[in-house]
């Protein structure tokens, strides 16, 4: 699990196999439910998100991110 920079919206994951596009640039989609392994990695009251082309899982690590509720 990678964590999200502030007011980031698309995957950040280099792609070493093509040198056309470096970085896999799929948008990231907040994730309501998750397994129990990437709900511990995540931590307690923070968003996650996952990434629609390559499945990578970011955490918000933003401060802020429990007070927007």
């Amino acid at each position: 699990m990678k964590t999200k920079a502030p007011r980031q919206t698309v995957c950040d994951e280099p792609r070493p196999e093509n040198k056309k596009t470096p970085y896999c640039g799929g948008k990231l989609k907040r994730v309501t439910e998750l397994d129990g392994e990437a709900a511990l990695q995540a931590g307690d009251g923070r968003d996650a998100y996952r990434c629609q082309e390559c499945g990578i899982l970011y955490s918000d690590a933003s401060p802020y991110a429990g007070a927007r509720r």
